[in-house]
């Protein structure tokens, strides 16, 4: 009887089992969950594969950037004192600044260029300055009294130049002092009237100018480098620039024989050039007789041939550039 209590009628299902006698009640669950699981493992991965490739990246990256972090570093340390345009367009195009910037810098540089090339010029610059101001420093009386000398230097008496502290004494103090302010604008005007004299006979041209004021300067120049031979042959000191003052006073002569030409004609033309001529050459004879230094080499020319040379070419300077094939 017990037997039948626990057992079931033959030919019956269990309960569980009538509908789906291959379906456990429990499948559709698993199968959900696993299909939940499948989907979430996936995503997981793809989330680990992202962070394992920004790991690289990052890997990759800092090396770079501590190799341009070292660069910048010692870019700073090597920068010298003074400007370097090199490691400053370095420097620029690391740190990506603006064209402003540039543009500030590259001004900077070359104003900080040009003052240093400036200042090692100023001094020699002051030098020449100095030294040629003093010879511009004239007065009204001492124009007056050097023209009248070039003029009528025969009934002059005092030749010798004034002596200070700090050596001769200025054109406007000493009336014997050689100057640049006279022999330069007896060049323009001697150059003014030519033109003047070309334009009046009709055949100027702007060329005739050049030429005119290119002779002069070439024959002066080579009168300058004759003295200095001689003064080297003579060993006695000598002043480039008091030798270009003396051999520039004949354009002042040759101002005043020009103008007695466009006036008077040829002949009154060459009346002016003996008076001026012979002016000039007594003023040079007076002028480096008395100035010259009397100690010379025994061994070199005598003095005064050497000065008697010196007149002379004055005269013949004076003869060489007179323009008279335009003079009625």
């Amino acid at each position: 009887m017990s037997a039948n209590f626990y057992s079931q009628p033959t030919g019956q299902t269990p309960p569980h089992t009538r509908q789906n006698p291959n379906q456990n009640p429990n499948s559709a669950y698993n199968n959900t969950y696993s299909n939940y699981g499948n989907n979430t493992g996936g995503f997981q991965g793809q989330q680990q594969q992202q962070q394992q490739q920004s790991q690289q990246f990052q890997q990759q990256q800092q090396p770079i950037q501590q190799q341009q972090q070292q660069q910048q570093q010692q870019q700073q340390q090597q920068q010298p004192s003074t400007f370097n345009p090199t490691l400053a367009a370095a420097s620029l195009m690391g740190g990506q600044t603006s064209q402003s910037q540039m543009l500030d810098l590259g001004l900077s540089a070359g104003s900080t260029l040009a003052s240093q090339t400036f200042s090692k010029f100023t001094p020699r610059a002051e030098g020449y300055y100095d030294s040629l101001r003093q010879y511009f420093a004239v007065s009204h009386v001492y124009v007056g009294v050097k023209l009248t000398s070039l003029l009528n230097p025969w009934f002059k008496k005092d030749w010798k130049r004034l002596k200070t502290d700090t050596g001769f004494a200025k054109p406007s103090i000493d009336p014997n002092a050689p100057d640049l302010y006279i022999p330069t604008m007896s060049l323009i005007t001697y150059v003014l009237l030519s033109g003047l004299l070309t334009g009046t006979s009709g055949t100027f041209t702007p060329d005739y100018l050049q030429n005119t004021i290119f002779s002069c300067l070439f024959l002066q120049g080579l009168e300058v480098l004759a003295i200095r031979v001689a003064y080297y042959a003579l060993e006695a000191p000598c002043e480039i620039i008091e030798v270009a003052c003396y051999s520039g006073y004949k354009y002042f002569g040759l101002c005043v024989n020009l103008l007695a030409g466009i006036v008077g004609g040829y002949w009154v033309y060459n009346l002016a050039l003996l008076g001026t001529a012979g002016g000039m050459g007594y003023f040079t004879l007076k002028t480096y007789g008395n100035n010259l230094s009397r100690r010379t080499s025994e061994q070199g020319p005598k003095r005064e041939f050497v000065v008697l040379g010196f007149a002379g070419m004055q005269v013949l300077a004076m003869w060489f550039l007179g323009d008279t094939k335009y003079l009625k």
